[in-house]
């Protein structure tokens, strides 16, 4: 198993901890790392989706929320909604890690730690998330396009200032 997803995981226990407890900070976090023996050279990256994902946590639970119809967070269960939690965090703020991986590494947590219909759930809720991310970046772009136009073109004005009759009232 290669480090980022033992990091994954190691993220997933604390994140998991912290919603039971209902206790969001980094001390639970690390907490949690020095109790279940994450191996050190993942909890350079557990600890940044940890801490991306609480610093982020009404946000993304906001998209969630939206990207899942029919089904609250609280109906939920921890460990669908820890890897929602910190897929949707790598997704939207994670510009390293590629979309598809993103939701290829949920899913395959997802077999491992959830339910057996937690996979497809988790795809489902991911893939809406990641559709409305795209949408967005599209928009991003073509924003960025017409900015960009607009700066390499020289706009003359219509009619010199010193030319306009200006008449004092």
């Amino acid at each position: 198993m290669g480090v980022r997803r033992q990091a994954r995981e190691g993220a997933l226990q604390a994140l998991f901890m912290c919603d039971f407890l209902q206790q969001w900070d980094i001390d639970s976090v690390r907490f949690c790392f020095d109790h279940f023996a994450i191996p050190t050279p993942a909890q350079t990256f557990a600890l940044r989706l940890c801490e991306g994902v609480i610093e982020h946590l009404a946000a993304i639970d906001s998209r969630l929320t939206c990207a899942s119809e029919n089904w609250s967070l609280s109906r939920m269960g921890r460990v669908d909604r820890g890897i929602l939690r910190l897929a949707t965090f790598e997704i939207v703020h994670l510009d390293e890690v590629p979309i598809n991986v993103a939701i290829n590494e949920a899913i395959e947590i997802a077999k491992r730690f959830g339910a057996e219909e937690s996979p497809v759930f988790v795809n489902g809720v991911l893939d809406k998330v990641a559709s409305t991310v795209r949408s967005q970046l599209q928009v991003e772009v073509v924003k960025q396009q017409r900015t960009k136009k607009v700066d390499d073109t020289t706009v003359e004005p219509a009619v010199a200032v010193d030319e306009l009759d200006l008449v004092e009232s």
